[in-house]
């Protein structure tokens, strides 16, 4: 009975050897991988500029038929943000798809040149700011809005149409994508949940949101070409994809479905009572928190009182949790009264009395690699015996 007990033994110390291996090479080969760099650890989910009017655009605001209006607005929004110190990393949606010219039956053909020189000109207000920006690139949220994704181009009848958006995406990183402003691009806002099932939303005709349902492998196979394609237009940016359920929900997340399509995670959580998971032992890149706030159920969110105590939390306990930076959601000021809500002001003061902003490189645990390393391995060996 011994020599079995001593191949236990000695199997076990090779395995955590291996552990310290894996760890160390994570740390020295990738310098980059502990913290994202930011220039202040909180900041807002700002999404877009209304007109001047403040009604609301969406993901039209680029378009030369908004942009007289929505500019201004902008520029308003981002003094109020840098003079009521609400961050200097704020987190902005684009829907490329409204910067497109479209074809009926090919898809993209070419890029409506004065929307992209409308988002040039929105990357030099936030850089005359001091403020640094993560772009979600596309967004499948409002059907009826010209910066809505076509989710047809996934549906396998329209390969012109799904090439074209790889184009697309190339070209435009070709010219954006080394821009200093973005600290990173999210390529598409919560994908499992507007294209796949996650979300658990309503296929279409239904109301907005709604989501054509598509499996995990339609869309992991989507984000993958997205990725690569971005890449290839800007081998230096730092990409992501958005999630709002698989990573904060799931007790035992399958990191699978963004580890090779992402630079790093961003996260969404909404939550009256927030925690932070374990993180640190699932996700092995650097992590943000996209979008916070309360509970989506109800719109808990839009109450000022439970909204303003989960992102109080999430930000007060993030730099325990390996977070590089949490992005508030939900009214956070109002510039017609030059005024802050209580989210606001939650904002405001933690920025005021926080450490500082991350840096790349900082924070590495040596123990908590090990044993982050040692945890991710023993649930990828039981996801293989399981199926």
């Amino acid at each position: 009975m011994a020599h079995p007990r001593r191949l236990i033994v000695v199997s076990l110390a090779v395995a955590l050897l291996a552990a310290i291996a894996l760890s160390a090479v994570h740390h020295f080969v990738r310098q980059d991988a502990a913290l994202l760099p930011v220039p202040s650890p909180a900041g807002l989910n700002y999404g877009m500029p209304h007109d001047a009017s403040g009604n609301w655009v969406g993901t039209e605001w680029l378009q030369s038929g908004y942009w007289a209006e929505t500019r201004p607005a902008l520029a308003a929004d981002l003094d109020f943000i840098r003079r009521h110190n609400l961050g200097r990393l704020q987190r902005i949606f684009v829907g490329l798809d409204q910067a497109m010219v479209w074809d009926e039956t090919r898809g993209f053909d070419g890029f409506d040149a004065a929307a992209l020189e409308h988002f040039s000109t929105a990357l030099d207000m936030f850089d005359a700011r001091g403020i640094k920006v993560i772009v979600v690139v596309y967004d499948q949220e409002v059907v009826g809005s010209a910066g809505n994704f076509h989710f047809a181009a996934l549906d396998g009848k329209h390969t012109a149409m799904r090439q074209g958006y790889l184009r697309a995406t190339e070209q435009f990183f070709r010219r954006f994508g080394r821009r200093d402003t973005v600290a990173g691009w999210d390529l598409f806002n919560e994908a499992y949940n507007s294209l796949g099932t996650d979300g658990r939303m309503p296929q279409p005709p239904h109301a907005d949101p709604v989501s054509p349902g598509y499996s995990d492998s339609v869309v992991h196979g989507w984000l993958r070409d997205l990725y690569h394609a971005a890449r290839l237009g800007s081998p230096s940016a730092r990409l992501t994809v958005s999630d709002a359920t698989e990573l904060y929900w799931n007790p035992d997340p399958d990191v699978g479905k963004y580890e090779d399509v992402v630079d790093f995670y961003d996260v969404h959580v909404y939550d009256d009572n927030p925690h932070y998971p374990d993180w640190r032992s699932t996700l092995r890149k650097p992590y943000i928190v996209g979008e916070a706030g309360a509970s989506t159920v109800g719109a808990h969110y839009e109450d000022q009182t439970l909204n303003s105590q989960a992102v109080t939390y999430l930000m007060q306990h993030a730099q325990a949790a390996g977070v590089s930076a949490v992005l508030v959601h939900g009214e956070a000021f109002t510039t017609s009264t030059d005024s802050l809500t209580p989210t606001g002001t939650a904002l405001a003061d933690f920025l005021s009395h926080s450490p500082g902003a991350a840096q790349a490189g900082e924070g590495w645990n040596p123990a908590a690699d090990i044993a982050g390393a040692i945890v991710s391995t023993a649930r990828r060996v039981r996801r293989i015996f399981t199926g």
